[in-house]
């Protein structure tokens, strides 16, 4: 088990923030899509977030590839594979938003969907930050605060969803649009769970190195 390799370049910790990036990228152009909201538009950005994820399969695999060959690695091997899985299960779970657009044809957005899809995007931002100084994963002053901020988004997202649901069921009366719009709720809060595990797997691990 190697030390701390602040401020020296590693292929693995390099790979958390790039893989995480991507599901940034897949938020920013799904936000950007609501933002100017057109319905016909449904299957192209279902379409082109689909690349972006199929881009993050490949660097995942790519870095599992070298994984499964390489003699001696900076943290468990099993580390590395866990936090690879769960930074893919955010990319996944935002690709979501996209595929249920186009699935259940979304022809309006549920009400406040954009501020919730931007608080959304600001979690995965801060999960990427966090990732970014994995360098520093030994040193609790440095990692604690990258972690509280997701965390802190996280419970954000957390009062948005039942702020939202609860309006929902109390002014919605079309049982088939409640259901498209709790669905959206329910995915963006998803993929701040996401994040949370993910930074709650970067927790264990500095707590395995002490």
């Amino acid at each position: 088990m190697f030390g701390k390799k602040k401020n020296k370049s590693n292929y693995y910790f390099d790979s958390f923030g790039e893989l995480c990036h991507f599901s940034v990228e897949c938020c920013e152009m799904i936000l950007e899509f609501m933002r100017h909201f057109d319905h016909s538009k449904l299957e192209e950005v279902k379409t082109n977030v689909h690349l972006i994820e199929h881009r993050a399969d490949d660097k995942k695999h790519e870095v599992t590839q070298k994984l499964l060959t390489e003699f001696m690695t900076p943290i468990d091997r099993e580390d590395i594979m866990e936090l690879l899985r769960e930074i893919d299960d955010i990319t996944d779970a935002i690709e979501e938003v996209s595929l249920k657009l186009f699935l259940y044809d979304y022809k309006e957005l549920p009400p406040d969907t954009i501020p919730f899809m931007e608080l959304t995007l600001e979690c995965i931002k801060k999960t990427e930050e966090c990732l970014r100084h994995f360098y520093d994963y030994m040193d609790s002053d440095v990692m604690t605060p990258y972690i509280s901020a997701v965390v802190h988004l996280e419970e954000e997202s957390d009062t948005e969803y039942i702020n939202d649901v609860r309006k929902l069921y109390l002014e919605e009366g079309d049982g088939f649009r409640r259901h498209k719009c709790e669905a959206m709720y329910t995915m963006l809060e998803e993929t701040s769970d996401k994040c949370r595990e993910v930074c709650r797997y970067v927790q264990m691990i500095m707590f395995k190195n002490l």
